[in-house]
């Protein structure tokens, strides 16, 4: 008798879980400002200077 009342809470919670995520999906759309700008990377990595640097020490075969 108590593992059939589990599996009717079990089931119970499933399926309003599922119904629950089915009823909160929308099917809004965002669009893209028309005038957004876009960002080129290259040409940002090409017209900055002195760009910090960073150090790299590669600790991966050391022996004593």
């Amino acid at each position: 008798m108590r593992k059939i009342s589990l599996y009717v809470v079990a089931t119970f919670l499933i399926l309003t879980g599922v119904s629950g995520w089915i009823a909160s999906t929308s099917q809004a759309r965002v669009e893209a400002p028309t005038l957004a700008e876009t960002i080129n990377p290259s040409q940002i990595t090409m017209t900055t200077r002195d760009l910090p640097t960073e150090q790299f020490t590669d600790y991966t075969f050391v022996f004593n």
